[in-house]
């Protein structure tokens, strides 16, 4: 895991980023102690887009890990109205207000410098945003938006344009970065290796190819994001305040007045199980509990701390039969999918997202009740693209050409474990107790009856490697349906599962050339032949 801290840069650059950056009109008579785009340097813009990224695939891979039971979805009962169109205009704020037009106003001063390493890096950002727009919202604007005063209302492109015009921004950073530019003095991401960033550029054609299909084009490229040295990742710090550079998961879960989450119970389950009765090794890593026991599983029942341990309960029958409801023991006290009850007075009990990937704290039985600065105080990752992810998406692109994913499968999960071993700050994970887990997943994979069973495991350890950005896992469940044993809403009608997202109401509500969808069954435009699933 790279120990450059990224973020302790920013505590004094990131207040005057914020003033450059919202400055980007010529007519400086509202503003005139702002700065202009000829008075600001390349340098604050580029640190405050890296920033912005990071946040921006936070939060839209939060909403993926959800949707896929690798994170807790509450809320509502019913996956239509558990978001609505303004859960996700802050994001879309982000990416077109900010990022994208922070990226505008750079590259008129990298051109006019001859900085191409700063163009190269805004155009994996960006293609990487449009893409994720794409994903989640399906056609978007692009050719007509950033235009400021000049179009206040961008049609939006059909979502194949757009994919095509981020592999163009992906080609032309390769080009850049093969120029030989002078890289900015923080390169939060690669600290100046060009290399690294082609690897990155490559390996978000290679996510793109696999979900137009186009299995060929995703073969073709070789040079890509293979070991856990090349990751694409944002490093966060530990500051609370002045300003707040922690991990955003974290900052949400380790509060002053405990845990401000919860823990999906499907995963923690998953963990538990593990593989040929060896409990996955990770599940230390990924989870703390603050308490040793769980009501009504083995501790005493507690209808007002968890309403559902008291006898006598109501569980729906399809949670019943599903074998996993209410709670789990050993004190890994999470919620079910769409458990949308009141929240009680449960903060220090709830088990906290561990010291990976939100820098929270290693789970070492000592069940102390945590809040703010504990753990590793925030010191996480996001990550963009990974290793474990490529090699995963290789075994789907092997089955999908006839070919056996074992071996792509068994690195995905080796890389995984490996990534987790590697955090700075928890005990490390013994190399042998890592070998074990592949061969006892190694064993349940070869006693697996049909490829249908194989991709059942090969899905869920996906999933698990899915921790700090679901929106891989979101895309693979919409292309083929795995893992068909998720937890089913705790509603036994929840309505459709989402296959895209509400319009954001400040982009529906202010464009005359938007409607807002009716559903959420609408396919963005590569899941056109994709499983309808729940």
């Amino acid at each position: 895991m790279k120990t450059f801290n990224k973020l302790s840069i920013l505590t004094l650059t990131s207040l005057l980023v914020l003033s450059a950056c919202e400055t980007t009109e010529l007519d400086l008579t509202s503003n005139p102690n702002a700065l202009s785009p000829e008075q600001a340097s390349a340098d604050l813009f580029i640190n405050n887009i890296q920033e912005d990224f990071a946040s921006f695939v936070d939060g839209m891979g939060d909403t993926g890990a959800r949707l896929t039971r690798v994170a807790y979805l509450g809320g509502d009962r019913f996956y239509r109205d558990n978001y609505s169109p303004n859960s996700f205009s802050g994001a879309w704020s982000i990416a077109y207000q900010i990022m994208m037009e922070d990226i505008r106003v750079m590259n008129t001063i990298a051109e006019e410098n001859g900085l191409t390493y700063y163009i190269a890096m805004g155009q994996v950002m960006q293609a990487y945003i449009l893409m994720t727009l794409v994903d989640y919202f399906g056609d978007i604007p692009y050719s007509e938006a950033l235009k400021g005063s000049d179009n206040l209302n961008p049609a939006p492109d059909s979502g194949a344009s757009v994919y095509d015009a981020a592999l163009g921004l992906l080609d032309d950073a390769i080009t850049n970065f093969n120029a030989g530019g002078v890289p900015p003095q923080y390169d939060m991401y690669y600290n100046g290796d060009a290399d690294a960033w082609i690897k990155a550029a490559n390996s978000i054609k290679k996510r793109a190819y696999i979900n137009l299909g186009d299995y060929a084009s995703y073969n073709s490229i070789t040079n890509y994001i293979k070991n856990n040295s090349e990751d694409f990742e944002f490093t966060w710090g530990n500051n609370e305040v002045n300003p707040d550079t922690r991990h955003p998961i974290y900052r949400y879960n380790y509060t002053s007045t405990g845990g401000g989450d919860y823990q999906s119970n499907w995963l923690m389950n998953l963990m538990m199980q593990g593989r040929n009765g060896m409990r996955d090794p990770r599940i230390n890593y990924f989870f703390y509990r603050q308490v040793p026991v769980t009501p009504g599983k083995d501790g005493p029942v507690d209808a007002i701390s968890l309403e559902c341990s008291f006898p006598g309960y109501y569980i729906e029958p399809h949670l019943i039969a599903y074998g996993l409801y209410c709670s789990l023991p050993e004190g890994y006290w999470g919620r079910d999918h769409g458990n949308y009850e009141g929240i009680p007075p449960d903060n220090f009990k709830r088990t906290l997202i561990g010291v990976y990937p939100a820098g929270g704290a290693y789970d070492d039985s000592s069940f102390k009740s945590l809040g703010n600065s504990d753990g590793l105080g925030g010191a996480g990752i996001t990550p963009v693209v990974s290793a474990s992810l490529m090699h995963f998406l290789d075994a789907e692109v092997a089955v999908m050409t006839g070919n056996d994913p074992t071996t792509s499968t068994l690195e995905g999960i080796k890389a995984n474990l490996n990534k987790v071993d590697d955090i700075s700050g928890a005990p490390s994970m013994d190399q042998a107790l890592i070998e074990a887990y592949i061969a006892a997943f190694s064993v349940d994979w070869t006693f697996a009856s049909s490829l249908d069973a194989k991709l059942e495991l090969w899905a869920e350890e996906f999933f698990k490697t899915q921790r700090g950005n679901g929106t891989d896992a979101y895309n693979s469940y919409r292309r083929n349906g795995y893992p068909k044993n998720l937890q089913p809403m705790v509603e036994p009608n929840p309505g459709p599962f989402p296959l895209s997202m509400w319009y954001p109401q400040n982009y529906a509500a202010n464009n005359s050339n938007v409607t807002q969808k009716s559903d959420l069954t609408s396919r963005v435009f590569w899941n056109t032949n994709g499983p309808t699933v729940d």
